[in-house]
């Protein structure tokens, strides 16, 4: 039987992370309220509501099928790219709604960058390139020694600097997928974002990789608020301060059961359907 990790037991000291220079940024505060949301006539979340703290990292952990990368799409406006797509509800950013007519998408998106499950570095691009990718998306315009020292900042901050920086002529696709997936982390960190939404980033990615990519979120919480969906209840354990557990059951919408500090979640949880999925016995 498999049992819940012991969570003081999964949260590594990351001493030999990669050292970054100190960025001034501070993440916002994210808050879901009372969200809904449909594909056409198919209701896939129920009311959900939760806060997301501003440089804290939130773990979004549940079954497949309970709606977790939706609301994570949510989170910075993707869910209505699908023609069929409604819902309902406020998402604020520092107390302001993103779904609020007045709001661009183009600046929400800025705000809120995404990271794939599957890293997606432009090919035709050089790893430079890639990095500034988001620049050119934004309108935003940058001098030459301001955008080299922006990509050594980016690629440092992802972990992937001393690894890339003879080669960063070369194309992105050149690199492992494990590094494609720090390229991309580095891509949504140009734009200093204030949230980073990342969809089960790892999923793909050897032990070796899964581990940098972790040792990057634990290094940019500080500047960036992070919110990360993940079927791995150890990565839940060892990256996130909070988590939320998502379920749906019998046909119904996906709601949360639970959220709450990582530790109570897995070592002391309130619902009994969230004891009996970090212990592996459902999901």
């Amino acid at each position: 039987m498999t049992t819940a990790p012991e969570v003081n037991s999964l949260i590594p000291t990351y001493t030999d992370a990669p050292a970054t220079d100190v960025v001034h940024v501070r993440g916002g505060s994210l808050n879901a309220v009372g969200v809904s949301a449909w594909f056409g006539s198919n209701k896939v979340l129920e009311k959900v509501s939760l806060e997301m703290p501003a440089n804290t990292v939130t773990a979004l952990i549940g079954p497949s099928g309970c709606g977790k990368s939706t609301f994570l799409r949510i989170l910075n406006r993707m869910h209505e790219l699908v023609p069929s797509a409604k819902l309902s509800g406020q998402v604020l950013l520092d107390g302001d709604d993103i779904y609020d007519p007045g709001h661009r998408i183009t600046e929400t998106r800025k705000r809120i960058g995404m990271v794939f499950q599957k890293p997606n570095p432009f090919p035709a691009m050089s790893i430079a390139d890639n990095v500034t990718a988001g620049l050119k998306l934004t309108g935003t315009k940058i001098g030459k020694s301001d955008r080299e020292a922006l990509i050594e900042r980016s690629l440092t901050r992802a972990g992937l600097w001393k690894e890339v920086k003879d080669r960063l002529k070369e194309p992105g696709s050149a690199l492992s997928g494990g590094q494609q997936q720090r390229l991309c982390i580095a891509r949504s960190l140009a734009v200093e974002p204030e949230v980073l939404l990342m969809d089960e980033p790892c999923s793909a990615l050897d032990p070796t990789s899964t581990r940098r990519v972790e040792e990057t979120i634990h290094e940019i919480k500080d500047q960036v608020t992070v919110v990360i969906v993940t079927h791995n209840m150890q990565q839940a354990a060892r990256v996130s301060q909070q988590c939320a557990f998502f379920l749906a059951q019998l046909g119904t919408p996906g709601d949360i059961v639970e959220a709450g500090p990582t530790t109570e979640i897995f070592g002391n949880p309130r619902d009994p359907r969230t004891e009996d999925y970090v212990n592996g016995r459902f999901g």
